[in-house]
């Protein structure tokens, strides 16, 4: 008797319905980018810049570049699939919400906060959510290395130390974008390999 097996190998890490893209996923994207990563080099610009020369000048540069960052990674990353963006896009929801109720929280607490902080804390918990895990990592590493400076040098403050938090929080969110739209890209191409085997009995 002759029994033919026929056995496809696929070097590709997942199936073609992962990796599927729409010309709306690429919008989403680059504007999700576009503002997550802004939002984040605002934010984490601030105190760095305000104790500088430039002053607003730094900001709004530093905005501006996280924005086009943002951009084009926001681009590449839905271009090569929805599922990448829906993630994001699912973790922004969650970021405001969170970010919102904080904001609601802290204006019980804080005299002069008002509506316009809980819509400020709202916007930056969106653009966290959008890249949680870059935000928490690059937090994490500056606040340690704020900690640090602040117990080594005696010019550093505890007022430096938060703004190296935050900044961190900035860089890490913002290279989460790159990393995961470079690899979306190198994934997206992976060529399926086809090996036709025979089994004789």
């Amino acid at each position: 008797m002759l029994c033919t097996l026929l056995l496809f190998l696929t070097a590709a890490p997942a199936g073609a319905q992962e990796n599927a893209a729409s010309d709306w996923s690429t919008f989403a994207g680059g504007a999700l980018g576009l503002y997550s990563s802004g939002m984040l080099a605002l934010t984490g610009s601030l105190i760095p810049c305000t104790q500088t020369l430039a002053g607003v000048k730094c900001v709004r540069v530093s905005a501006v570049a996280g924005s086009a960052i943002g951009l084009v990674s926001g681009l590449y990353l839905g271009d090569a699939s929805e599922e990448f963006v829906e993630d994001r896009l699912r973790g922004a929801g969650y970021g405001l919400i969170i970010g919102s109720a904080v904001g609601a929280v802290l204006q019980r607490v804080v005299p002069h906060y008002g509506f316009k902080d809980i819509l400020t804390f709202g916007a930056s918990g969106a653009a966290i959510g959008a890249s949680p895990k870059g935000a928490i990592i690059g937090f994490a590493a500056g606040t340690f290395t704020g900690a640090v400076l602040w117990q080594l040098i005696p010019s550093f403050e505890f007022a430096d130390g938060v703004g190296m938090a935050i900044a961190g929080m900035a860089v890490g969110g913002i290279a989460s974008w790159v990393i995961d739209a470079a690899d979306a890209q190198s994934n997206k191409g992976s060529p399926e390999l086809v090996l036709p085997v025979t089994i004789r009995i």
